[in-house]
């Protein structure tokens, strides 16, 4: 998808971090671009920077583990702008523990938001990116997802994004002669507010739990940086996104584990 100049975009998950970089760098690219998030207030202000600096830009408050939300948020895209090229899954929550004490809360609230909600998107995006195309999706991962840290206490967000790494794979390959593009972003340390997350947790899907950032949070890169790797990425239609230095590391060890395995099979 190399031209994006007057596309269309629609970022979820925009009000902060990584989301507000890419609606930024999807702006300046050229785009217009809806953004939404389940903070509506957030939303708005995200759009009003985007217009204050020339772009077209509409808020729009959407929760990703309803389907009917999603609904309406594809078609105030199309009501707004007529069409929608790219769409970036990008809202999620991260709950912070070890595995043996999470709950069945924490389980159900990360796989509707993290997973579920990319897979809703897709399937209610899927017929306007299809009368659009080219077009393209991108799916916020995490290195965390390929790669986790086991000291981090990132069991379940691990899991959750491991889940939309091969999601993302699996579909770009079956929507390989579509004209639908699919890339997965998997960042590394990112300055953003995922920590802060659980203020968004569902009352029914347990108590909100206060969660201290870790210093490589707000050490992390600029989410508008990780904005503009992101539209290379898709005016190249790269499957994988990574952003930070270190990310080469962590994978080839983890490829090391996995070949010593397989010489054990084939040995």
């Amino acid at each position: 998808m190399e031209q994006l100049i007057d596309r269309v975009a629609v970022v979820t998950g925009a009000a902060s971090g990584i989301g507000r970089g890419l609606a930024h760098a999807f702006a300046d690219a050229g785009m217009r671009v809806v953004v939404a998030d389940v903070d509506a207030a957030g939303a708005a202000s995200v759009a009003a920077e985007l217009a204050a600096a020339g772009h077209e830009a509409v808020s729009h408050r959407v929760d990703v583990t309803d389907p009917g939300s999603i609904a309406a948020l594809a078609q105030a895209a199309v009501d707004a702008f007529g069409a929608v090229h790219l769409l970036a899954n990008n809202a999620g929550v991260m709950p912070v523990g070890p595995l043996a004490e999470a709950s069945e809360h924490d389980w159900t609230w990360t796989f509707d938001v993290n997973v579920r909600g990319v897979v809703r998107c897709v399937q209610a995006f899927l017929p306007h990116l299809s009368a659009s195309a080219p077009a393209h999706i991108v799916n916020t991962a995490s290195m965390a997802g390929l790669a986790p840290r086991v000291k981090a206490n990132l069991g379940v967000y691990s899991t959750s994004k491991a889940a939309v790494v091969v999601y993302s794979e699996v579909l770009r390959a079956e929507l390989a002669t579509s004209g639908i593009g699919v890339s997965v972003l998997c960042p590394g340390p990112v300055s953003t507010r995922i920590w802060e997350s659980e203020r968004n947790r569902p009352a029914h899907l347990g108590e909100t739990r206060s969660v201290s950032a870790p210093e490589r949070a707000s050490a992390g890169l600029d989410p508008l940086e990780v904005g503009r790797m992101v539209v290379e990425a898709v005016r190249h239609d790269r499957p994988y996104i990574f952003t930070n230095a270190g990310s080469k590391a962590r994978i080839d060890g983890r490829i090391a584990g996995l070949q010593e395995a397989l010489g054990i099979v084939e040995s």
